[in-house]
């Protein structure tokens, strides 16, 4: 009699399953509709003004932050409620089948990495509280929370500004420190980091350089959308752009250097 449950279960198996694809397909539609937002409002900056870079940046962190609370509130809320779901079954089940015990274990695991992942990519789009920082204290928050250092040999410098850019102009820099961060993490295979964010004759400057592996930039132009293409990196430049700032980019086997330089303020003629 004991094996009678295990039709329930397995049911319960498919069911919880069937729901961890489609929280995935949200979760790869909510990623790409952001790289859309940001290809379509950055290919607006180009045709405009460069005044009308501030709109185009804070229209991305708009669409950054909702989408980043939709995946903390709605994915990450349904992922939890899987998982005390499993729980709940485990701990009705008396001996269960040994493919039983495997599948809800597979089923838990699962559910617990895709909401690690969640969250993270969730913190990753909207970081709470980092706005109120003066840009010195966001990026050296962002650099301790990155695992850089601990990861790599790790070298962080920061001069003193002698006053905080424009917010436009701050979540360019943020946003362009992590993702060069990002893509430091997953790709660069390096084994040193050093990053310094600095004032230069009127401007500021971040530049982030890595000895790892390094990569094609130009590809960065022609790339598919795919999560790990790189259009993070080249809706950056045509913000920078857009707002009378540059992006250099040098990559090859000796490493990658990252250079974003952008005004304090942003002209509004």
């Amino acid at each position: 009699m004991a094996s009678q449950p295990t039709k329930p279960v397995e049911d319960t198996a498919r069911i919880e399953v069937k729901g961890l694809l489609h929280l995935q397909r949200n979760f790869l539609q909510h990623y790409f509709r952001l790289q859309a937002v940001e290809e379509k409002l950055s290919a607006q900056a180009q045709r405009r003004e460069r005044g009308s870079g501030r709109r185009v940046i804070l229209q991305v962190e708009r669409e950054r932050q909702r989408i980043g609370r939709e995946l903390h509130t709605d994915v990450g809320q349904i992922l939890a409620a899987i998982r005390l779901q499993l729980e709940v079954v485990g701990s009705q089940l008396t001996d269960p089948p040994d493919t039983v015990v495997q599948a809800l274990d597979r089923i838990n695991t699962l559910a617990s990495d895709a909401l690690e992942h969640v969250r993270s990519v969730s913190r990753r789009l909207h970081p709470p509280e980092w706005l109120r920082l003066d840009l010195g204290t966001a990026v050296r928050q962002l650099w301790e929370m990155s695992g850089i250092p601990e990861r790599y040999q790790g070298r962080m410098r920061i001069e003193a500004l002698p006053e905080d850019p424009d917010l436009e102009i701050k979540i360019l820099i943020y946003r362009a420190m992590q993702e060069a961060l990002a893509n430091i993490s997953r790709h660069s295979q390096a084994t040193h980091v050093e990053a310094v964010l600095e004032p230069q004759d009127g401007r500021v400057v971040l530049e982030v350089v890595d000895d790892g592996v390094g990569f094609d930039p130009g590809k960065l132009e022609s790339a598919p959308a795919d999560v790990a293409s790189g259009l993070g990196l080249r809706a950056i430049r045509e913000q920078a752009a857009a707002i009378g700032g540059n992006l250099m980019l040098e990559s090859g086997a000796s490493g990658t250097k990252l250079v974003l330089t952008a005004p304090v303020r942003i002209s509004t003629e």
